[in-house]
């Protein structure tokens, strides 16, 4: 799409936007800061440093890993990841042998190896609050390599592969990329084996009294029930109830007032379109819809998550299409003045960023076990749920805190995202990039 960039005159290019996912919002009591000057308004925030660097020295990284590799620093052939003996499904395979048997050899291995290595989008202060409770628990370091997008991610990986190296342990990012990425390049590993502890194989402990697999192969978990919906707004600029249909953004009133995230991207962007094409309407509708938008409301395209939420806070535009609640949710704590519109074309239940996979191979197998039990534990889905400011899968986890747009209302038609789901998200990306090519000329 970035080639495209030349050709669409309000597309809003991805490599200009590349380091701003750290921008917030900076209200005039200070919640969240941006610039130390600036109060009531937003601006963007400095360049994580990890994300330039991902940019900048990909090459040498790649490069030093295999020289590392070769000195036998980073093995490409690391031991498999369950244990000796092995624990399947939290049942130690020796007779008579206790799962807390199993846990404590596996802890013990873990804090010889200790770290564990997460790629992932996963948010910053997901990130931090997990850091420091995982790491003040078992004496285990978490080594995050964050990414903005899925697609950074899986073109990183499939890189160090090239190179003949293993080095996460841990995915974290959304579903989509998981499904419709990693798993067919066959970088996603079986992760029933290495649940051991009772608390997470409980079925009662999960909603709905099942284990929140993501797939029928089991290869990936969704670990948070986050609810989607097509549009937010500015409340200083468009009333409430003003929008109930996602078609209103079709009013004359609209034109030049909408950012929409890039549905030829995966990502919500695209969910959300594929969303309209699959379930609220239809396929000549949806992409109608789209090529309208596109042509006759001029609405920007843009890749950079966070900085469609600050623009539509900031009243740069009026209107967002398709947004990611984990990005909406630190502006709407902070008091920016952004609502969700509810409108009749229902909503989708999604992981979002929150769920996560294992690779084949693991250069800390050990280390690994013990933080994906823990992440799925009652403790760890707290600290994971409540930084997250979404609602977990685990049943047992308190929804106080979350914001009520990131809820289901009662009469609100919803759709939950599975693979399936997800595969239909992958056909429609293709469809939104035809559509957006024909509009830009």
């Amino acid at each position: 799409m970035a080639e495209q960039a030349g050709r669409l005159p309000r597309f809003a290019r991805n490599d200009i936007f590349v380091a701003v996912t750290n921008c917030e919002w900076r209200m005039t009591r200070g919640v969240i800061g941006i610039t130390p000057t600036l109060t009531g308004t937003a601006a963007c925030g400095t360049e994580r440093k990890e994300e330039k660097m991902n940019k900048l020295l990909l090459s040498g990284l790649i490069a030093v890993l295999a020289a590392l590799a070769l000195a036998g620093c980073v093995k490409t052939e690391p031991p498999p990841l369950a244990p000796e003996p092995p624990v399947i499904a939290g049942k130690a395979a020796a007779p008579g042998a206790a799962w807390e048997q199993g846990w404590e050899s596996v802890l013990a291995r873990a804090k010889k190896e200790g770290r564990v290595s997460i790629y992932g989008g996963w948010e910053p202060s997901v990130r931090t609050a997990v850091t420091d409770a995982f790491g003040k628990k078992f004496g285990i370091d978490l080594e995050f390599t964050p990414f903005g997008r899925g697609a950074e991610m899986v073109a990183r990986v499939q890189q160090e592969k090239a190179a003949g190296l293993n080095v996460a342990d841990v995915y974290g990012q959304g579903g989509g990329t998981l499904m419709t990425s990693m798993k067919p390049l066959g970088y996603l590993g079986p992760i029933e084996p290495l649940l051991i502890l009772p608390e997470v194989l409980d079925p009662a402990a999960w909603a709905g009294g099942k284990f929140p697999w993501y797939d029928k192969d089991r290869r990936g978990i969704g670990m948070l029930a986050s609810i989607m919906r097509p549009v937010f707004y500015n409340s200083d600029l468009i009333k409430e109830g003003e929008i109930t249909s996602v078609k209103d953004l079709l009013k004359p009133q609209y034109r030049a007032k909408i950012v929409i995230n890039d549905p030829t991207y995966t990502g919500v962007g695209n969910g959300m379109f594929s969303h309209l094409v699959r379930f609220a309407w239809n396929e000549a509708e949806a992409s109608d819809f789209l090529r309208r938008l596109i042509k006759e409301q001029e609405a920007v395209v843009i890749r950079e998550n966070r900085l469609q939420v600050e623009w539509v806070a900031r009243g740069k535009h009026s209107i967002g299409f398709g947004a990611e609640p984990g990005d909406i949710v630190p502006f709407m704590k902070a008091g920016a003045p952004i609502k969700v519109a509810y409108t009749k074309e229902g909503a989708q239940s999604s992981s979002v960023g929150g769920a996560m996979a294992v690779p084949v191979a693991s250069p800390h197998p050990n280390a690994t076990i013990v933080f994906v039990n823990w992440i799925l534990s009652k403790e760890g889905q707290t600290i994971f749920a409540e930084n997250w400011g979404m609602a977990s899968v685990r049943a047992d986890i308190s929804l106080r805190g979350i914001e009520p747009a990131l809820l289901l209302r009662p009469d609100e038609k919803l759709i939950i995202a599975t693979e399936e789901v997800t595969l239909m998200k992958e056909k429609d990306r293709e469809l939104a990039k035809r559509i957006i090519d024909e509009a830009s000329k």
